[in-house]
C-alpha cells in the first residue's frame, strides 16, 4: 500500500524533463543523464538566494525522496538547495551503485560506464538549470550512499568541493594489497601510480562517523569488509588512519577529514541534522 501511495503521490506531482531552476519548496523532476533518465527529488528554502547545490544519496532501501526530507535541515540551516537522486534496484544493484560499477570481479569497466560519471553529470545539469555553471556543489551520502562516494571520490573526476560520505560499511583503503573495491589492487591495479595516489589523498573527502554505529543490520559483513574492522565506525577511523599513514610515509599532502558524532548510530537523519554536519562539509 505505501508503494502504491508514493506511486499515485508521485504521479500527481509535475514531472518534467531537466531544464528550469529547482522550484521552491519540495520538487520532483527527471533528469536524462547520458542514456539514464535519473528521478530526482528537489528542495529549495523559501529564503534561498545563491547558496551552493547538495547531492543527496541515499542508502540500500533506495528512498531518495526519505533522503530529500532528512536533508531538509542542512538546506535550511546553510542555504542550500538539494537534489537526491534515486537510483533504483532494478538499473542500479549494488554492483552499480555500492561500488560504482567501476569493475567486476576480473577487469576495469569503461570509465563512460561508471555510475559516479552520472552523479557528477546531474551536478553538472542542474547547474546550468539553475544559471550558474560555476554553481559550488558538495555530496553527502549515507550508508549504501556513503559507499558509492567512497568509490566516486578516488575515480572519478569531479568538481565537488566536499564529499561526505557517512557511515558506510566499508571503504576503498589506499593500498594494492587489497583488491578493489576494498583497496586499489586487482581489476583497478592498472590505474593505480604515485599521481593517482596523491590525488586520492588530496580528494575532499569527509569520512562522517556516528560513534555509535555498532550495529550489524545492512552491514557488509563479507571477509574482506570485516578485515577493515569489526563495526562501520572501526572501519572508518581505519581508512583514515591508513589516509594518514599513506601521507605521512610519502610527505604528501591529506585533503580527508574525520568528524565523529557522538551517541549517533546509523541513521541519516541524526547525522544529517547534527551540530558536527557543519565541519562535514565546510569547515
Amino acid at each position: 500500500m505505501i508503494r502504491i501511495a508514493l506511486g499515485l503521490a508521485l504521479s500527481l506531482l509535475p514531472i518534467t524533463l531537466s531544464a528550469a531552476p529547482i522550484p521552491v519548496g519540495d520538487g520532483y523532476q527527471v533528469v536524462k543523464i547520458k542514456s539514464a533518465n535519473l528521478e530526482v527529488f528537489t528542495y529549495k528554502p523559501a529564503n534561498y538566494t545563491d547558496g551552493p547545490l547538495l547531492l543527496v544519496f541515499h542508502g540500500v532501501d533506495r528512498n531518495a525522496d526519505t533522503y530529500r526530507d532528512n536533508a531538509k535541515t542542512i538546506a535550511d540551516r546553510f542555504g542550500m538547495v538539494v537534489a537526491a537522486p534515486l537510483f533504483d534496484k532494478s538499473r542500479f544493484p549494488s554492483a552499480l551503485y555500492q561500488r560504482g560499477g567501476i569493475a567486476n570481479q576480473t577487469a576495469l569497466l569503461p570509465q563512460e560506464k561508471w555510475v559516479g560519471t552520472l552523479a557528477v553529470g546531474l551536478a553538472d545539469q542542474l547547474r546550468r538549470d539553475e544559471g550558474r555553471s560555476d554553481l559550488d556543489y558538495y555530496m553527502i551520502g549515507h550508508s549504501a550512499g556513503g559507499q558509492f562516494l567512497a568509490r566516486l571520490a578516488p575515480f572519478v573526476p569531479h568538481a565537488a568541493k566536499r564529499i561526505v560520505a557517512a557511515n558506510p560499511s566499508s571503504w576503498v583503503f589506499p593500498t594494492m594489497k587489497e583488491g578493489f573495491p576494498f583497496g586499489l589492487g586487482g581489476a583497478t591495479a592498472s590505474l593505480v601510480n604515485d599521481d593517482f595516489l596523491k590525488r586520492y589523498l588530496a580528494a575532499p573527502l569527509t569520512v562522517y562517523l556516528g560513534m555509535t554505529d555498532t550495529g550489524a543490520t545492512n552491514r557488509d559483513d563479507s571477509e574482506d569488509a570485516m578485515e577493515q574492522g569489526a563495526t562501520r565506525h572501526e572501519r572508518g577511523l581505519n581508512f583514515f588512519r591508513a589516509g594518514q599513514a599513506l601521507a605521512n610515509e610519502k610527505g604528501w599532502a591529506l585533503n580527508w577529514r574525520l568528524v565523529e558524532v557522538p551517541k549517533v548510530g546509523h541513521s541519516s537523519k541524526r547525522m544529517f541534522d547534527a551540530p558536527q554536519v557543519k565541519a562535514a562539509l565546510f569547515d
